[in-house]
């Protein structure tokens, strides 16, 4: 992209959605443009394929002011000089990143906790919730 020269230096751990773990490159700041609106925003970069290009959270969300929808799958924020931002979901390219995420995560392979107390040869021990509500087990 030719931001390269950009990125700050820094190797810190990321977990992604799947629970693997990528170690940054480094950071960087980018203008995140919501018409009318520019914010900067900084970003840790990975060498990694990831079907999201950016990843924007709740600081972003409380930095432009925005209100979101889960319901109506939408961000509305207010703009400089009156009115409403308005940003919409896209169902077709959030289905994409969906499928494209489990087909990354389906690569790894996780050892359910039962499988791991048998291969250790220990039980897990289980024990009831000190509110009486489920059982919590542990190795």
């Amino acid at each position: 992209m030719g931001f390269e020269h950009k990125i700050s230096k820094l190797a810190r751990s990321l977990t992604g959605f799947n629970g693997a773990t990528s170690i940054t490159i480094g950071m960087i700041d980018l203008d995140v443009h919501s018409p009318p609106v520019v914010y900067s925003q900084t970003f840790m970069v990975i060498d990694e394929v990831s079907p999201y290009n950016g990843i924007l959270g709740r600081p972003w969300i409380s930095k432009i002011e925005a209100i979101t929808s889960t319901l109506h799958q939408k961000i509305c924020y207010p703009i400089p000089g009156g009115g409403i931002g308005q940003i919409n979901s896209d169902q077709a390219m959030a289905r994409r990143c969906t499928t494209q995420g489990l087909k990354k995560s389906k690569q790894l392979q996780f050892t359910p906790v039962i499988q791991a107390a048998n291969e250790t040869g220990s039980a897990p021990s289980r024990q009831a919730n000190p509110k009486g509500k489920g059982v919590a087990a542990s190795l």
